[in-house]
Parts: C-alpha cells; sequence; structure tokens
C-alpha cells in the first residue's frame, strides 16, 4: 500500500488482525470490519493476506506509534535493493559492477558532488540498479547495453560504444552519461583542467557534441521525434540497426533545470510557436505541441 496514509484508520481492525472467523464443515470465511464514513461493515479477508505499507522515509516521525507497533519495521533505500540483487549476479558480472561503482563514484568525488544537480546517495545506485535485469526463472544477469537506449540517448551510442568488447568500459560511459546531464556548462568548463587529457576531451565530446544542453526546441524535438536511429550513422548495418530498435525505450518523463529568465518564464504566444512548430506539414514531426 503507497499513499493511503488517508484509509488507514478505516482498516484499524484489518491492521491489527481482528478477525472472526466463520466455519461450515471444511470451509471456513475470515471477515474482518472495515470503516467507510459512520457505518462499519464486516468484509471478508483472504486466508492468505498480507500487507505491506510503504511510507517514506521523511514522513516516518510523524506517523503514530500506535501504529507503527502494527507492523515489523524495515527501513530499505535504493542501495539496499541494489545491493540486493548484485549479490545474484554471477562472480563475474558481481566484480564488472564494483569495478563501474568504483569509477564512477570517483569520477564524482573528484568532479566535486556540489555540481551535480539534484545529485544524492540514491542516484548512482538508482543508475546501477537500472543495468540488472531479473528474468522470469528468478536469474539475474547484466542487460545488454544494447537494452539501455532511449531515442534521447541512442546518439551516444557510438561513445559509449567505443570498444563494444569491453562491457565495464561501456557500462561506465554508460552512467557516466547519465550523470553529466546534471552538470551545468559553466561547471564542465570550470573543472575540465582537474583531468587528464584524455578524460578532457572525451567529458568535452560527450557533453558539448552528444547532449543537447543548450538549445529547448532541439531537446523537445529529440524527444518527440520518432526518427530516433537516422541520428547516429553506426546504426547502419542492418542487423545491428534492427537490434537496436527493437530494444529502443522511450524517454516520457524529464526533469529540465534552466536559468531564470523572461524568455523561459514569460513565453508568450509567438515564442511558443517558434519552439514548438515548423514549416515543414509533416503532422509527427512539424507540431511539436501537439506531441507532447
Amino acid at each position: 500500500m503507497i499513499n493511503t496514509s488517508r484509509i488507514h484508520g478505516s482498516l484499524y481492525d484489518v491492521f491489527n488482525q481482528n478477525f472472526s472467523i466463520m466455519a461450515t464443515g471444511d470451509t471456513r470465511k475470515i471477515f474482518s470490519k472495515v470503516a467507510i464514513g459512520p457505518k462499519t461493515i464486516d468484509v471478508a479477508v483472504h486466508e492468505d493476506f498480507q500487507c505491506i505499507i510503504h511510507v517514506k522515509r521523511s514522513e516516518f516521525e510523524s506517523i503514530p506509534a500506535p501504529f507503527l507497533s502494527r507492523f515489523q519495521k524495515y527501513s530499505l533505500s535504493i542501495n539496499d535493493f541494489y545491493r540486493i540483487r548484485l549479490h545474484k549476479l554471477p562472480g563475474i558480472e558481481q566484480d564488472i559492477m564494483k569495478n563501474v561503482e568504483e569509477k564512477v563514484s570517483s569520477f564524482i568525488e573528484h568532479f566535486g558532488r556540489n555540481y551535480f544537480h539534484g545529485l544524492n546517495e540514491s542516484t548512482l545506485y538508482s543508475c546501477l540498479l537500472s543495468l540488472i535485469k531479473i528474468h522470469e526463472n528468478e536469474e539475474h544477469s547484466l542487460l545488454s547495453i544494447h537494452q539501455h537506449y532511449t531515442q534521447l540517448t541512442v546518439r551516444l551510442k557510438s561513445f559509449i560504444e567505443q570498444n563494444p568488447t569491453n562491457t565495464e568500459q561501456c557500462l561506465v560511459r554508460f552512467v557516466l552519461s547519465k550523470l553529466v546531464q546534471l552538470v551545468s556548462p559553466e561547471s564542465i568548463i570550470l573543472k575540465l583542467p582537474v583531468f587528464e587529457e584524455k578524460v578532457k576531451q572525451w567529458l568535452c565530446n560527450l557533453y558539448f557534441q552528444h547532449q543537447e544542453h543548450f538549445n529547448f526546441g532541439n531537446f523537445i524535438e529529440q524527444l518527440v521525434s520518432k526518427q530516433f536511429l537516422n541520428i547516429d550513422n553506426d546504426l547502419r548495418p542492418s542487423s545491428e540497426h534492427q537490434m537496436v530498435q527493437n530494444s529502443l525505450h522511450t524517454t516520457t518523463k524529464v526533469i529540465i533545470f534552466t536559468r531564470t529568465s523572461s524568455y523561459v518564464i514569460g513565453l508568450n504566444a509567438k515564442s511558443k510557436n517558434e519552439l514548438f512548430t515548423t514549416n515543414n506539414n509533416d503532422d509527427e514531426t512539424s507540431n511539436y505541441s501537439r506531441q507532447i
């Protein structure tokens, strides 16, 4: 149960396991009282009923002690879920993920955590968690790098897979490509001198050539465009092209960090028209505002 605090009072007897049992021959039914407005009714409860209530850690202090006493309590973070899945990977893949985590953590500390907008203790582990797949037989494995691309990141394919046989390098570059989106252009320029020349080059290439940080219209075009795979010339081989296309995910929600300006705050009708429309008559690509 998530975001259900408003009905917790109605389920007082259920949470306290105050059940009534009616048995007839070999069958029995379990009932509990549920309050609906001013009325209380008996509701059937399944034999295997179990209840897990999810609450935010920030709300924990405000929850009444009697309510908490009804449950076993566990505190789980994104890091905890990542560790659980990590230990279920084959040994070789565990080593790869540990190296990826170490290298990306080192990059964050070297760059400076305060330069990443919105970065918290769960951000990195959320990225790492997305790299692990659970199969139907409950086995765990690393996702193929082809299974991570979206319409916004497929243009990074040539950068991420510079050495496709080196899984660790591909994953490090994939995670870093996500994290540097949280950094402002000024911060990138400011921090470049602290890195070696080789790192400077690929960081500049990633940030300024393969990602959109300056033109909101171009970003929206990438977000809503269906012509994802025309961006990267490396996708021309038909077999690889088809493989990536079949596994491509669609990003539908983004958070945009932008400067406060009169243009951003007060987009008038004219600027909206310039931003979200083009002279192209193709309905699928010419009117971004309608697609959004």
